[in-house]
């Protein structure tokens, strides 16, 4: 080999050193601050219809790790918060802490009649705020499951207090669509409050966030308070590149958001089935201490979900089709409606 020849490779083998060292140093260990998400769900979505669960609006801030906080240079109120809920974690677990604002629309089937039909689900809006606490641990071995629980609490309103009526005929007004006609005829005036427990599980597949891959995230969870109350179980399946090491895409549901560190670029298929033994559900039920609309609701709910996500360093995007099965007696059909979510890392 000529010496001209060893020269051209000594200066590819540096070159490459260097862009690998500057790969590395670009690729930060962890989150920074957090995650903002955005999920909107509507019957519109690939389904047409304008019924049931018509619409859910959820905005979501997720921490970092809390540990992230208790640097000198981060201002004192907020490695007071963090080093105070990171004594509330097991030993080896991290926290992160989670704020959230939401809006869930109920109708019946036919919106253009001011009359009420007494075999259809009344009208109701659930406007809420949420607070989570995570703890969460991530394997540090082949072999290890990564675990989330989640603590949350959810405060609001439902009734004419929960804008309903103007959220959907205002966005019916801005695209030309017919108003919904029946809002006089929604549940009353309610504060709610819902405490929510979950736990995830996450199994994965060797180098699944480096290359191809799949994971299997499974859940089961409780709900309790005088807007629903409920236990609940499933499992996610994703396979696809460089998969993130989160726990799962989920639905505008309590205990939903996670987030983690991602590759430079992420694409991925996913299904899930969510199961239900439903307890109380105020936009079925009807109020809790006065006569209101109401019908009889179903005690075993389900929502199969399948859709496909792809994302970068800093940006996530999901979108999914999902089947809710009947909720009240004399339902005529599943509810089908779309998914998307759009979440930025910083």
């Amino acid at each position: 080999m000529s010496a001209s020849t060893l020269h051209r490779l000594s200066l590819l083998a540096l070159a490459l050193s260097s862009a690998a060292r500057l790969a590395a140093a670009d690729a930060p260990p962890s989150l920074q601050y957090g995650s903002v998400s955005v999920y909107s769900e509507n019957d519109k979505y690939f389904a047409g219809s304008d019924q049931h669960y018509t619409n859910g609006f959820k905005l979501s801030v997720l921490s970092a790790a809390l540990s992230n906080f208790t640097d000198p240079s981060v201002p004192a109120p907020a490695r007071w918060v963090a080093s105070n809920l990171q004594a509330l974690v097991p030993a080896g677990n991290d926290c992160k802490l989670g704020f959230s604002l939401g809006q869930n629309l109920y109708t019946p089937t036919n919106i253009h009649t001011p009359t009420p039909d007494p075999a259809d689900r009344p009208y109701a809006a659930w406007l809420y705020v949420g607070a989570a606490f995570q703890s969460y641990t991530l394997p540090c071995c082949e072999g290890d499951i990564a675990r989330l629980d989640t603590f949350e609490v959810n405060l609001g309103v439902v009734g004419p207090w929960a804008i309903g009526r103007e959220i959907q005929n205002g966005v019916h007004s801005i695209l030309g669509i017919p108003h919904a006609q029946g809002w006089a005829n929604q549940i009353h005036n309610e504060p709610g409050l819902d405490l929510i427990y979950e736990r995830k599980w996450r199994f994965e597949t060797t180098g699944a966030h480096t290359g191809l891959g799949a994971d299997l995230i499974s859940h089961v969870g409780a709900c309790l308070g005088n807007i629903f109350t409920y236990a609940s179980t499933g499992f996610e399946v994703r396979a696809g590149w460089c998969l993130p090491a989160d726990f799962g895409t989920n639905l505008i549901r309590p205990s939903g958001d996670s987030n983690s560190v991602h590759s430079a670029f992420d694409f991925f298929f996913f299904g899930a089935v969510d199961g239900r033994a439903v307890a109380r559900d105020i936009t079925l039920d009807g109020n809790s201490f006065r006569s209101s609309p109401s019908i009889q609701r179903k005690d075993f709910v389900g929502d199969w979900q399948a859709g496909f996500g792809l994302g970068g360093r800093h940006w996530q995007l999901t979108y999914s089709q999902d089947v809710r099965t009947r909720e009240f007696v004399g339902q005529l059909k599943s509810s089908n409606f779309g998914s998307i979510s759009a979440t930025f890392f910083y």
